[in-house]
């Protein structure tokens, strides 16, 4: 299952070290510890009041945690949280080679060549004499089918380190992937006699096997046993040689190979898996599942192990126990995106495995996808695809590719550790996110403290003071929904804060949440002698629809603050609100003697005048709303209203139709409009207008009143007749009977 890439030829080219940027080849040890300090660094800056300082060093806090974070996602084989967590990462500083880098490694990972490509040739161009960023470079173009290239760009890396072994070695390799044996071989050559090891023969050896030239590969590799009998993994890659040359002939061989090499280290997991896949195949099950167990039970085992232990369990007859192992297998290998011809494997054993343990109907679903994927294969593939569904062992299948060295230092950290790493790096992030935010608010700059807050906010929801700050931020540039949703979250973790409290009630009024905002109001400490505090108060209340708590408000208001405008505002549409409109007007006109241009005043003396019947007042009053706030949707449709009352039905028309320009899902406008046309005979109109009127509020039963009038007008009875039933309907649950 574990399928032999050769395009994949710069796997084993790395050499231990991929990044040579400050982390590379630092331990995990040394690589946290210098986070750390930088950590200390910038809060020490911040606290000796160097904010420029502080800001650039909490910079590279931000670009070094987060590629800390994305080393974690990469090591537990999470793929695009670590994209994500070096994207962050390179946009955190100025410097960005480290991030670069790691984003590349990871996008190849992905398989998204072209994305590395794209990356790394702009680093290079930045930084030609950079030999790493070349070297993946190289990586990146040969795996977007661009081998050529890949040589050219070690050819130059050669160039810039003349006589190092590692670029020898590195344009050997390419030299080999295009075919170019006599130059590879020389170079090979060259590598030897630099590093005349048992270790270099066997890097050269698995070289030779994965470009296919297994004649060369085993020379190299019995070279390397040549001059060490016991040199890790040349007895493993000739064993996958053995199968990869010739399949199950070799099988007695590849096994015996497999078998040496644990005889140097018998916990291996790669090993054990290849020698329990090959006794799998050689039928030996018996011998196969000790070792399928150990490598089953490594860190991070592939799928490949869960999928021969599955085999060899069923072949056991144990297919209660081959049920968990494959679909173990199948979860890992879809999140590995292995390839259709190894899912569709997966899937055909693991319905075998479900059918002898008599689960029929699930293990139908597993063949029917097998089948499925077995049939959008190309003819090439079907072969390769024949064997995986009848055991055959496949002469690549069972060979392996070295995994590229993960070039993050946390990555070789046991999982354990990993998971209280990670806590303490995202820790001091959320710190950092928390501490730009700060400085920013303390600048006025609310827009970019709440970038900063939100970053806090998704590392970690409940990092102290982050949904207090978050909602101070929002609040502060106007986004009060946002800001009312994050103090509500500051206000569950501390209940009695109250600047929280008093914040979260104005933006509650500010979002139209009146009845809410209202009784957190009612009950904040100090209202009675905060003026602010106290109108908020009263105006929630007469949004809310509490008339007379909002005049008795209003009215404890005035008598400490009868020259504002704004309180006689309230007071008058308290009355207004109540239906008292003698009482109303008196204190509105006062409120526009002290301030003419006061918003809303003129608006409620024109509904006054409208509901009195004095058209021309309310055509006046609302005309003069209108010319301090020509955006005013309610009065313009109230003074709809008026000029049809008035006999001026064409000039109301006029007006609905500008407001339904800017304001097409205006109920009210529509509504009206809807039913004017209708008074003028223009019935097929009217429709268009009173249908869209009653999507937009389904439970109006005067616009379905009006609709089915005119649907009457226009011959449409039964549509009518509906109509006419729906307004019945919603009139009696209005009155509290039963429809």
């Amino acid at each position: 299952m574990c399928s032999y890439n050769p395009s994949r030829w710069l796997a084993a080219l790395l050499l231990g070290v991929l990044v040579h940027g400050p982390a590379a080849g630092q331990s995990s040890t040394e690589a946290l510890a210098r986070f750390e300090a930088a950590s200390r660094a910038a809060e020490d800056s911040l606290r000796e009041g160097e904010r420029e300082l502080a800001d650039s060093r909490y910079r590279d806090v931000l670009m070094n945690g987060w590629l800390l974070l994305g080393g974690l996602d990469a090591a537990d084989g999470r793929w695009e949280a670590a994209k994500e967590s070096f994207e962050r990462a390179s946009s955190a500083a100025v410097e960005q080679r480290e991030a670069v880098l790691a984003l590349a490694f990871v996008q190849l990972q992905l398989g998204r060549p072209a994305d590395a490509v794209s990356l790394l040739s702009r680093l290079s161009s930045r930084h030609p004499t950079d030999l790493p960023a070349r070297r993946l470079l190289a990586q990146a173009l040969d795996a977007n089918k661009q081998p050529q290239q890949a040589v050219q760009e070690l050819e130059e890396a050669a160039r810039l380190a003349p006589g190092d072994p590692e670029y020898t070695f590195l344009l050997a390799s390419a030299y080999l992937r295009v075919k170019n044996l006599e130059a590879a071989s020389r170079l090979f050559d060259e590598v030897a006699k630099a590093r005349p090891t048992p270790q270099a023969w066997v890097l050269i050896g698995r070289t030779y096997r994965d470009a296919g030239e297994y004649a060369r590969a085993r020379a190299a590799l019995e070279q390397a046993l040549t001059l060490d009998p016991r040199v890790r993994r040349a007895h493993y890659y000739l064993g996958t040689i053995a199968t990869m040359s010739e399949g199950a002939v070799r099988l007695e061989e590849a096994i015996r190979e497999y078998r040496q090499e644990l005889q140097i280290d018998a916990s291996d997991a790669p090993t054990n898996l290849r020698l329990g896949a090959a006794l799998v195949d050689a039928r030996r099950e018996e011998e196969a599942l000790p070792p399928l167990e150990l490598a089953a039970r490594a860190e991070l085992a592939p799928a490949d192990a869960f999928y021969h232990l599955g085999r060899c369990l069923l072949a056991l007859n144990r297919p209660a126990e081959a049920v968990p192992a494959l679909q173990r297998a199948l979860q890992l290998g879809e999140a590995a995106r292995v390839g259709d011809t190894q899912i569709a494997g997966i899937h055909y054993q693991l319905g075998r495995a479900l059918r002898a343990t008599g689960a029929t109907a699930e293990s139908a679903t597993h063949f029917t996808e097998a089948e499925r994927l077995v049939s959008t294969q190309a003819e090439a593939s079907r072969e390769q695809m024949a064997r995986y569904l009848s055991d055959t062992p496949d002469r690549e299948a069972t060979g392996t590719v070295t995994p590229i060295d993960m070039p993050f230092p946390l990555a070789a950290l046991p999982s354990g550790e990993r998971a209280a790493v990670r806590a303490k790096v995202t820790e001091a992030l959320a710190r950092a996110y928390l501490n730009l935010g700060v400085m920013q608010a303390q600048a006025s700059r609310f827009t970019r403290a709440a970038e900063f807050f939100e970053q806090v906010a998704a590392l970690d929801p409940l990092f102290p003071d982050v949904q207090y700050s978050l909602g101070l931020s929002y609040f502060n540039t106007q986004q009060h929904a946002k800001a009312a949703a994050a103090l509500d979250r500051a206000l569950r973790s501390d209940p009695g804060d109250p600047r929280a409290r008093r914040m979260l009630a104005i933006a509650l009024l500010n979002t139209e949440q009146y009845k809410r905002a209202a009784e957190m109001l009612r009950n904040i400490p100090g209202r009675d002698t905060d003026f602010s505090l106290q109108y908020a108060f009263a105006l929630a209340l007469m949004r809310s629809d509490r008339a007379a708590d909002a005049e008795i408000a209003s009215r404890q208001l005035m008598a400490g603050h009868a020259d504002s405008p704004e309180v006689n505002l309230l007071l008058g549409q308290a009355l207004a609100q109540r239906g008292d409109y003698d009482s109303a007007v008196a204190p509105l006109q006062r409120a526009l003697v002290l301030k003419p241009d006061l918003r809303e005043a003129n608006g409620s003396l024109g509904v006054i005048y409208l509901r009195q019947g004095r058209l021309d007042d309310a055509e006046a009053a609302l005309r003069a709303e209108l010319r301090l706030d020509p955006g005013d949707a309610t009065s313009r449709q109230n003074l709809a209203v008026v000029l049809d009352k008035r006999g001026a039905s064409a000039d109301a028309v006029r007006v609905l139709r500008g407001l339904l320009q800017e304001k097409p899902d205006y109920k009210g406008a529509r509504y009206l409009l809807g039913k004017i046309l209708l008074s003028q005979g223009a019935a097929a109109e009217a429709v268009e207008h009173l249908e869209a009127a009653a999507r937009l509020d389904p439970e109006d039963a005067s616009v379905h009143y009006q609709l089915a009038q005119a649907y009457q007008k226009t011959g449409r009875a039964e549509l009518a007749e509906r109509e006419f039933d729906r307004y019945r309907e919603l009139k009696d649950k209005r009155r509290g009977g039963q429809p």
